[in-house]
């Protein structure tokens, strides 16, 4: 264990005598990228790769994916190639992410400590996939733009708690705050949004939600191009 620990310090010393800094920061507002672009939709962004290791053995590792299984990945950083253990404990995120989801090239964070009987191999207790934190960063600006562009249109904005779903076909009850009922109807390929501004999957909403939707009003009819259930991140 020692001599795994001393070799990764080593690796770190020589790096920094090169002169190539390592930093972790706290926070990351930039979404994170890759220098090899995962999807067509969203612009990688340079990011450097880091190697710290402290004398306890504790890990943090960012490079780019090139292998994903559910139990493991294969990820290219400095040194080499580095095996990450995966556990049931590990957190993977962005949250709800899965390990065998990433995609070769993904570039990504990692935190755990050196693995005891392996050389150059990581037990993960976090796994960051920046990647996808971008493509969810773009999604959300994406939405949110078209809500603002819907609401420049003059279409009313009504809140309120939904009642009578009927998932198949789009359509509830919507009671406002001073009791007045709506029947509220979908149009086709309307924007259906969580409270985070991530597209929603319809089949996820529940009678007694509160829910925003954006389009006509006709008596105690809406027909809204744009549903946002606020009870679901």
């Amino acid at each position: 264990m020692a001599k795994k620990i001393f070799a990764a310090l080593g690796i770190v010393g020589f790096l920094a005598t090169a002169g190539i800094a390592f930093a972790q920061t706290t926070t990351d507002n930039t979404g994170g990228g890759s220098s090899q672009s995962a999807t067509a939709t969203v612009a990688p962004r340079t990011q450097p790769m880091v190697l710290e290791v402290n004398s306890g053995g504790r890990v943090l590792l960012r490079g780019t994916v090139d292998t994903a299984s559910a139990n493991s990945l294969t990820i290219k950083g400095w040194g080499g190639n580095w095996t990450v253990n995966v556990s049931a404990n590990t957190e993977v995120m962005p949250k709800g992410a899965a390990v065998s989801s990433l995609q070769q090239g993904d570039f990504v964070g990692i935190l755990g400590t050196v693995d005891q009987s392996s050389s150059w191999t990581i037990d993960a207790t976090l796994v960051r996939d920046w990647t996808a934190r971008q493509a969810l960063n773009q999604e959300v600006k994406t939405n949110v733009q078209a809500v603002r562009q819907e609401m420049s249109a003059a279409p009313r904005t009504i809140q309120g708690t939904l009642s009578n779903l009927d998932a198949t076909a789009q359509t509830f009850t919507l009671t406002n705050a001073g009791g007045t009922a709506y029947a509220v109807s979908l149009t086709s390929g309307a924007k259906i949004l969580a409270r985070n501004w991530l597209t929603l999957d319809f089949s996820k909403v529940s009678n007694g939600d509160t829910v925003r939707v954006y389009g006509t009003v006709a008596s105690s009819t809406i027909t809204a191009s744009i549903f946002r259930d606020v009870s679901v991140r």
